[in-house]
């Protein structure tokens, strides 16, 4: 098998999978991979946005601490390998087709979704790779989520959780952070983001109390100061630098120290050195990705409300520039009211599409908009929308999606 026959096999089932009511069907298939998974540490997190960048923050620290440490992730930025890291360095086309090949002989049936077999493949490579340990980043959910086979966390995490995925994880806050909190495991300490709502509070308290968890929400940090630069924060005695932009962005690096102190507590020896280096250093493509040049691009892929809020409130710090937007969305999110948010914050909206199978048509996305909107395919959008800014002397946003986002970095050398 080589890396195209992988995708191949790889994208023969489909991304959801049948649907799943316990884990048996994901534990079948790593008990015949011979369970790597068990031999594995762990940083668990799940949550509704900020996972990714509390990954970065967290695997960040320990890179710079000396540990070999997996990175897993969902879904890919530019392509399928950067969902399985090490050390930073992307899983080469030889191993995922290698460990492919011995995934597709332990599976049986159609049944799975592109997700666990990906996370098999993970799991075999950051075991043969002598991982010391593995941020581990959950796909949808978190009580039925493929990636809670592992057993005993080192600690798990919960980030900022709002709506979103709900035909699956349910239509209510407590009912999504109930499915969200199903990664606390009994013994091992948990983590929750600072901000989220009294009843997501009072849902991970009662989980982490029903299994004899320890529970830490961090204190507001107090902020020095922002830009879409980055921001200088202060916490718990001590000042802090980040260069990835926006209130949520502190909000998730003070998560990130939370984990870590729980990580020192058992047995990780990550200096504060360590954790400063690692803020200064991450950088995650299409999450509020800052490109200089003429004119200046930010990329966002949140393509939910409330990442779409965090983008809003973070782009308000451009009060003195005109803003362009280029933004498309798929029909599984509430794309009306993210494209009301947007509105506020900008002069003139390019709606497009063709970036994805089940992307919005730009004509329907353009009634949600509150200013000038018009509708192009995603292409002719962004040249469009570069000259408009560069015209103005303004920035141009490309948001809505993260599949727009990946899209828009392979148009141009830019990223």
């Amino acid at each position: 098998m080589n890396f195209s026959q992988a995708m191949e096999y790889i994208k023969s089932f489909s991304r959801p999978g049948k649907p799943v009511t316990d884990l048996s069907r994901i534990k079948g298939l790593m008990e015949r991979l011979g369970n790597p998974q068990d031999d594995l540490s762990f940083v668990h997190v799940a949550g509704t946005n900020g996972k990714g960048s509390v990954v970065e923050f967290c695997s960040g620290a320990l890179i710079e601490s000396g540990y070999r440490t997996g990175q897993f992730t969902s879904p890919f930025i530019d392509c399928y390998n950067d969902r399985i890291r090490i050390n930073g360095e992307n899983i080469s086309e030889e191993k995922v087709a290698e460990l492919c090949e011995k995934v597709r002989e332990a599976a049986s049936g159609d049944e799975y979704s592109q997700f666990e077999i990906t996370l098999a493949i993970a799991m075999l490579y950051y075991r043969e790779e002598n991982c010391d340990i593995v941020c581990l980043e959950t796909g949808v959910g978190g009580r039925l989520d493929a990636t809670n086979i592992i057993k005993n966390p080192v600690v798990s995490i919960l980030t900022s959780i709002s709506f979103d995925h709900v035909q699956v994880l349910g239509n209510t806050l407590p009912a999504i952070a109930a499915q969200k909190a199903g990664i606390i495991k009994p013994g091992c300490p948990a983590v929750l983001s600072i901000g989220n709502e009294p009843e997501v509070v009072d849902i991970v308290k009662r989980a982490t109390l029903s299994v004899g968890s320890s529970l830490t929400v961090p204190e507001y940090p107090q902020i020095i100061s922002e830009s879409v630069y980055g921001s200088e924060f202060e916490y718990g005695g001590f000042r802090y630098k980040i260069n990835m932009p926006g209130e949520h962005q502190i909000l998730n690096a003070v998560t990130a120290i939370e984990a870590v102190n729980a990580m020192r507590r058992r047995g990780f020896n990550v200096p504060d050195s360590a954790l400063r280096k690692s803020f200064e250093k991450a950088r995650i493509g299409a999450r509020t990705e800052v490109i200089k040049g003429k004119p200046d691009i930010i990329i966002d892929g949140g393509h939910n409300v409330g990442g779409i809020s965090a983008l809003v409130k973070t782009l308000e710090l451009l009060k003195s520039k005109r803003l362009i937007a280029v933004c498309g969305m798929v029909n599984t999110k509430d794309y009306l009211h993210s494209a009301s948010l947007l509105s506020a914050v900008f002069d003139e909206v390019i709606c497009v599409d063709g970036f994805a199978e089940n992307c919005v048509k730009s004509e329907e996305l353009a009634k949600g908009f509150n200013c000038k909107a018009l509708t192009m395919n995603y292409r002719d959008g962004f040249e469009y929308g570069k000259k408009k800014a560069l015209l103005n002397g303004g920035t141009l946003v490309v948001c809505g999606s993260l599949y727009l986002a990946s899209a828009v970095r392979k148009l141009s050398a830019i990223c």
